[in-house]
């Protein structure tokens, strides 16, 4: 069994089953929908844990667990936080608001809170009842519902206005399926129709029903007991060594899987984790390694039966080693060295703390890293210390950007960054071209838009200068793909300039496949200036502006982009990232020891260059 670790600080396995059962409160009530803790005696409003908000959490348990939302949000915290891959450690940040003042407290989870909170919940009784959703519905009401999902293609997917797939015909067979049926169970049709929506190659869209309780069946909890991951393209099953938390082959005489249960790792990867299946290649990989580790989870959204036993045949590219496992309720899953570190940068910046972000390499080298796209006014400083940052830089002899694991969010990053990096002769420099799915042209600024700086040509906030290299831009610019554009607004364009403080030396960014939107938007941005060269292994390139719809009778989210998101170099990020001008793959010493030869490698470059 693997030692569990907690997002910031490693945690061994004993006292990760004590947190299982802790709470950070002593008693939750609630007023209407908004929780009210008990804390060290006194009640307050909670607001956010770390760095996840309220809304945050109670969207989860409301769409994970049901009518149930409220009970696992004051008993079960670490299992809610887990659900959204969040492994919190003992002590934790609490942000809780009385009497009209926010203020912050240092929270502990323990034993002593939960069985508190558990005695609190059995004194009071619930003052409403909670409608339940169904389970099943009919079969008329399902068709009803695969015409609305086709409505919902047509009219506000922007990406199915791209794609080659025939949606149409696959809600035909969908329905041809099902006539006859006496009623349809809701977890297979959310399960169905989310295969559909995988071949759209929206990366931001996503198919979900709000009320399935995982702890409800049996077979999506189950897991194998190995961890799964990938080096240099291939995939190997591993374990880890409690002493140096290191991992190492499951049989280093076969290390890697060639099938489960007879059906290839490939097929696991491409067609089983159909959620993932436009990704880009390493991306993909990357992501299907992760779901098949919770195997019951993948068989259940594949409406499969699962087996508590499996057959696994590894392999050394020659011979085949075969052996049966059980699956188990333990969770046994890979998490690199590196992916924690970037997780613990994360809860450093949601904290207002940026030590360690940044420092100057051996060699002159600046580096900083970027482990997450916050929105400025969320972290206060944040702004200050990336500016200051690169001023300290200005006499290193290059910089280094490192964006790798960085899962996204805002652009407001991308707009400091750009003052420093884009030089007089490449400003305005046209980064980002959009085009929103719409019965209109828009001929004004859409707020949504705006919001991720993208304007319009005519917009007010761009220059006479700005226009005139949209201009420039647009006499060399070819889309990949066709769309229909009359039913899209005109282009929306991010246009970034130089600042009065420049760094003037080369500079690289340093990616990965675990670059996700934001991330991604940030390094399309960049690439193509003489000065910046990117590094590493293709993002997971998305970018939608998306929006959320709900199927009438079965309460199925439809989450699609309206959005297209074009690259200078006329490619969606969607489906295609953003490639390394400098390819460098994580080697077995990366994945398995956390050694950061990535890094070590761009370092030698640079120096070679010089």
């Amino acid at each position: 069994m693997f030692t569990i670790f907690c997002l910031s600080t490693l945690i061994v396995f004993s006292q990760k089953l004590e947190l299982n059962k802790a709470s950070p409160f002593t008693a939750v009530k609630w007023e209407k929908e908004r929780p009210i803790v008990q804390f060290e005696n006194e009640w307050y409003f909670f607001e956010k844990l770390d760095h996840l908000s309220k809304d945050v959490l109670l969207d989860f348990c409301k769409k994970q667990f049901g009518n149930k939302w409220k009970k696992r949000f004051s008993e079960d915290l670490v299992d809610v936080l887990e659900g959204l891959n969040y492994e919190p450690n003992t002590k934790v940040t609490l942000q809780l608001f009385k009497d009209g003042v926010s203020k912050i407290y240092s929270g502990t989870f323990t034993f002593k809170n939960r069985q508190e909170t558990l005695q609190h919940n059995k004194t009071i009784k619930a003052s409403k009842i909670v409608k339940i959703s169904p389970q099943k519905i009919s079969t008329t009401e399902a068709i009803e519902d695969l015409k609305q999902f086709k409505n919902i293609l047509e009219s506000r997917s922007s990406y199915a206005q791209i794609s080659t797939f025939d949606y149409k015909s696959d809600i035909r067979r969908l329905i041809a399926s099902i006539r006859g049926k006496k009623n349809i169970n809701i977890n297979e049709f959310t399960n169905e129709i989310g295969k559909i929506m995988s071949e759209i190659g929206d990366r931001h869209a996503s198919i979900k029903n709000e009320a399935f309780n995982k702890e409800a069946h049996k077979a999506y909890n189950l897991w194998l007991p190995f961890g799964i991951t990938t080096i240099e393209g291939h995939v190997v099953a591993i374990k880890q060594n409690l002493k140096d938390e290191n991992y190492t082959y499951y049989y280093n005489s076969h290390p890697t899987i060639k099938s489960i249960n007879g059906i290839a790792i490939e097929t696991l990867i491409n067609t089983y984790n159909y959620r993932d299946k436009k990704a880009p290649k390493q991306a993909k990989n990357w992501r299907g390694s992760n779901a098949i580790q919770n195997y019951g989870a993948l068989l259940f959204k594949n409406n499969l039966a699962h087996t508590d036993s499996i057959n696994v045949v590894f392999s050394d590219g020659d011979n085949d080693k075969s052996e049966i496992f059980h699956l188990t309720t333990d969770k046994n899953r890979y998490i690199s060295k590196l992916l924690k570190v970037s997780y613990s940068n994360m809860l450093m910046i949601e904290k207002g703390r940026f030590v360690g972000l940044s420092k100057t390499l051996e060699h002159n080298i600046g580096y900083i890293n970027i482990p997450s796209m916050n929105h400025y006014d969320e972290v206060e400083g944040l702004e200050a210390y990336i500016e200051n940052t690169l001023k300290s830089f200005s006499d290193t002899k290059a910089l280094i950007i490192d964006i790798r694991n960085n899962p996204g969010g805002g652009r407001e990053i991308i707009q400091t960054f750009a003052s420093y990096i884009v030089q007089p002769e490449q400003s305005p420099w046209i980064a980002n071209i959009a085009y929103l799915f719409t019965n209109s042209k828009i001929i004004i600024d859409d707020e949504s838009m705006n919001s991720r700086y993208l304007y319009s040509k005519g917009s007010k906030n761009l220059t006479d200068n700005d226009r005139h290299a949209i201009d420039e831009f647009n006499e060399n610019f070819n889309l990949q793909n066709l769309f229909d554009t009359s039913k899209f607004s005109n282009p929306f364009y991010m246009v970034l300039h130089n600042g009065n403080e420049l760094y003037t030396q080369p500079v690289y960014i340093l990616v990965n496949e675990k670059s996700f939107s934001a991330a991604s938007v940030f390094t399309s941005a960049f690439k193509s200036l003489p000065n910046v060269k990117i590094v590493g292994i293709t993002t997971d390139g998305s970018s939608g502006n998306s929006r959320e719809l709900y199927l009438h009778h079965s309460n199925i989210r439809i989450k699609v982009s309206t959005m297209l998101s074009f690259q200078r170099n006329g490619k969606t990020l969607d489906g295609n990232g953003t490639v390394p001008d400098i390819i460098i793959s994580e080697d077995e010493e990366q994945v398995l020891k956390g050694v950061d030869k990535q890094l070590s490698k761009l370092i030698e470059i640079i120096n070679a260059n010089k």
